[in-house]
């Protein structure tokens, strides 16, 4: 089987992660510097609309994926709202109901 090699940033470094194929990647934002971009001018816009478009007929393959299975994720639960100048509230909030503290 083919196997697919790639880098990627995390926290402190990079990691090399391999996979077999095929596979399905995902991107964010920050991916591409914005000084590699390059954004095209009024004359390239015009004589891109003057090259001929090659039109090229899809070819009739067998279906590879499947769904196996599909579920929505659970509701959210209701929002407490806490005034800004009541501390007291939102650290027993927090450490009480929520156990972030």
């Amino acid at each position: 089987s083919l196997t697919a090699v790639a880098v990627r940033e995390i926290d402190g470094g990079k990691e090399t992660v391999s996979a077999t194929l095929p596979l399905i990647i995902g991107g964010q934002k920050g991916l591409v510097e914005e000084s590699d971009l390059r954004i095209p001018n009024m004359r390239g816009i015009m004589m891109a609309r003057k090259k001929p478009l090659n039109v090229t007929p899809s070819v009739a393959t067998a279906t590879e994926t499947k769904t196996v299975s599909f579920e929505k994720p659970a509701p959210k639960g209701d929002v407490k709202l806490v005034a800004a100048d009541n501390l007291d509230q939102l650290i027993d909030l927090l450490h009480n109901e929520a156990k972030a503290i």
